[in-house]
């Protein structure tokens, strides 16, 4: 079953906190983005206003494993199982990390020098259940999901998030898969960018808005909208 996101457009705080920002870093950011995800943007704040609304745009993209970087000297990459993850602290509270897990969900972490962990990610193989979009992924043959990145705030500007794709990139390898893909609100401007720092390509996106108990989803591949109940998850083979 789908989870749908709290209402109001908590999803659209990164730009929010931007207008704080100086100019030339909101101008970057917008540069970005680009004109349908500013647009996406403001139409999300518009919906999170209404009671019982609820909007939001992600890109769909894609990276080819040949386009991660190698492991950087002094870090390592591995799969954590539950209960190791359980004793560090992560942006995923413990009731999301047992929810991912149960889903059949792997946790991808990088560690340094002194086996301190830096960075996790979340890999998913043939289906991925997107929480946000309350929709299911079918995933290509050759291809596995990757999301949920966080990065420990302390190392954010050390190797961590090289090392923790060059795991990704192992990872891959080892299933014979040569690409993930992920799913990245369409505001989400340092996402977007380092995703295509990695040659990253956009290969379809999803908008979905929610109407009190029912989801009208756009995947871009049909003509009209699917509308479905909030909870029972449209299917969008990639």
């Amino acid at each position: 079953m789908g989870q749908q996101p709290p209402s109001g457009f908590a999803g659209y705080e990164p730009l929010r906190r931007a207008a704080v920002s100086t100019p030339a870093r909101q101008h970057a950011q917008r540069a970005i983005i680009g004109l349908g995800g500013h647009l996406s943007y403001l139409f999300g704040r518009l919906c999170g206003r209404m009671p019982g609304l609820f909007y939001v745009r992600h890109q769909i993209v894609a990276v080819d494993s040949e386009n991660m970087p190698p492991m950087p000297r002094g870090y390592s990459a591995r799969l954590i199982e539950a209960t190791e993850l359980a004793g560090h602290a992560i942006d995923a509270s413990l009731s999301v990390q047992t929810e991912r897990f149960a889903a059949g969900m792997l946790c991808l972490g990088a560690f340094n020098g002194r086996d301190s962990l830096v960075g996790v990610t979340w890999l998913d193989r043939r289906a991925h259940d997107e929480k946000v979009l309350g929709v299911r992924f079918e995933l290509p043959p050759h291809a596995a999901w990757d999301g949920g990145l966080w990065i420990d705030e302390e190392r954010r500007l050390s190797r961590a998030f090289v090392a923790l794709w060059a795991g990704v990139r192992v990872w891959l390898e080892e299933q014979g898969l040569r690409q993930s893909v992920s799913s990245i609100a369409d505001y989400n401007a340092a996402s977007l960018a380092a995703h295509r720092s990695l040659g990253a390509r956009v290969i379809g996106h999803v908008a979905v808005i929610r109407i009190r108990r029912y989801q009208l989803t756009f995947d871009g591949k049909r003509a009209l909208p699917r509308l479905t109940r909030v909870g029972r998850q449209p299917e969008i083979r990639l």
